[in-house]
């Protein structure tokens, strides 16, 4: 290989390497809500272009900071989701974003209190929602659609991020 055919494929050699970075369960803070993620099955994160992991503890605190909700936006050059059904709470199994179906239903409890779920796939939601029929009911959206809804209003409810009132 030539030097010319090699500097023609690094972007693509780098594109082969892209994977989520390890997350560190109990350590990693949220940079969007300051957080300590306490459970890996919610966890989200995003690798900047120069290869530095960012990780949060709800999709939608990364989801409210991409689009320029609170903090620095950051430019994302990869975004993983934890699938809900395959990780545990210390073992994020990571699926990329746009591969990524996403479970909204306020009934559910996540970190944030956002109701949004991710799953590596329709039939792993569809098997979930078996399991647990009290959460049925809620919405699919692909990452694309959670992006464009989250443009016009945040995922994270307004009043779990609000100072606390004095007394």
């Amino acid at each position: 290989m030539n030097r010319r055919t090699f500097l023609l494929s690094a972007p693509f050699l780098l594109q082969a390497l892209a994977a989520p970075r390890a997350l560190r369960v109990g350590v990693e803070a949220c940079p969007y809500c300051f957080m300590t993620i306490l459970d890996a099955r919610y966890a989200a994160q995003a690798v900047n272009p120069q290869g530095k992991a960012f990780f949060y503890d709800d999709p939608a605190c990364l989801l409210d900071q991409l689009n320029g909700w609170g903090g620095p936006s950051p430019t994302a050059k990869e975004v993983y989701l934890a699938d809900f059904a395959e990780s545990t709470r210390t073992a994020p199994r990571w699926v990329a974003a746009e591969k990524a179906v996403l479970y909204h239903n306020p009934k559910v409890r996540t970190p944030m209190g956002s109701g949004l779920l991710a799953f590596g796939s329709r039939e792993a939601l569809e098997k979930y929602l078996k399991k647990r029929p009290e959460r049925a009911g809620g919405r699919v959206l692909t990452w694309a659609q959670a992006l464009r809804e989250g443009e016009r209003r945040p995922w994270v409810p307004a009043d779990v991020l609000a100072p606390a009132k004095a007394p």
